[in-house]
């Protein structure tokens, strides 16, 4: 979870969601501020890339950014900087990212994101950088998307095998 919320709200927030339980807040790593995510992974540098035509990030250690993934799941007072590192670095490795957003900070990730989802409340900039815009604002419309998305993909292959 990566929130411009406080750090107490979305350690709140992530309880009552199920993100997270009661005692993995007592281990170190597992929610931090943004500011606190970018001294831990140490410098990196955004570098364009022509083949791909877009940024990437750089970790100077990459071993640092590797360990605050595997405990990290929830940074509070994240900048639109934050996401793109997290979203970024995540698919480096070869992870899958999916992401929601809804104002201009989030743009930047969900267009990096392989599946980036926006709000019908979402400003223009973040409905334009997302692949999917939810137009009803209700969370249980992207459990629906994502169903029908995989449904419609089924038939698709399948009628192309045929």
């Amino acid at each position: 979870m990566v929130t411009g919320d406080h750090l107490e709200t979305a350690k709140s927030v992530a309880l009552s969601v199920g993100i997270i339980r009661r005692d993995e807040l007592e281990h170190e790593g597992v929610a931090m501020t943004g500011e606190q995510f970018r001294s831990v992974i140490g410098n990196y540098s955004k570098i364009w890339d022509p083949v791909h035509q877009e940024f990437r990030v750089e970790f100077m250690e990459q071993r640092s950014f590797d360990d605050v993934k595997k405990r990290l799941k929830i940074i509070a007072r994240a900048t639109s900087e934050d996401r793109f590192i997290l979203v970024s670095g995540i698919k480096q490795k070869g992870g899958l990212v999916g992401m929601t957003g809804d104002s201009i900070a989030d743009a930047e990730a969900l267009r990096k994101a392989d599946v980036g989802l926006c709000m019908g409340s979402g400003c223009d900039v973040a409905k334009e950088n997302s692949d999917l815009v939810i137009l009803d604002n209700n969370f249980v419309s992207i459990h629906r998307a994502i169903k029908w998305g995989r449904a419609i993909f089924d038939n698709v292959r399948k009628f192309l095998q045929f």
